[in-house]
């Protein structure tokens, strides 16, 4: 068994070991390092200061009524629609969700198909034409 010393990537001198990036060992020196550290701390600060925390981003919130507008101009344009989905992310309540849904099933002749954690309104299959 070889022992493998590891060799800056910078200067060449005998370094520390840093790990395989893209199948490439890295290592660096204390020297090098050292020079590179200021870089390096205003990358991570740059980094930082450009995510938002997960929290920060809110769901948009709307009243029951642009909900249901919403609602309808999507099952009508695309056929079937996730109400739930769509309820979580703009901030209604599922309660309030689902009484919409049903409202706008009864109103326009849609069906609801309930699953787990599912409220799918979808607009009927068209008719076949008579032959």
């Amino acid at each position: 068994m070889s022992v493998k010393i590891p060799y800056c990537m910078i200067c060449g001198r005998v370094g520390v070991d840093l790990g395989r990036i893209s199948g490439n060992e890295v290592a660096l020196c204390p020297d090098c390092a050292e020079a590179l550290m200021p870089k390096i701390e205003a990358l991570v600060e740059a980094a930082r200061g450009a995510r938002r925390p997960a929290r920060a981003r809110a769901a948009e919130k709307i009243t029951p009524e642009q909900f249901r507008e919403r609602v309808a101009a999507s099952v009508e344009k695309r056929g079937q629609l996730n109400v739930l989905e769509v309820a979580k992310r703009l901030g209604l309540p599922a309660p309030k969700a689902r009484e919409i849904a049903e409202a706008l099933a009864q109103e326009k002749g849609w069906q609801v198909e309930k699953a787990k954690r599912k409220l799918i309104l979808r607009k009927p299959a068209p008719a076949p034409a008579p032959a």
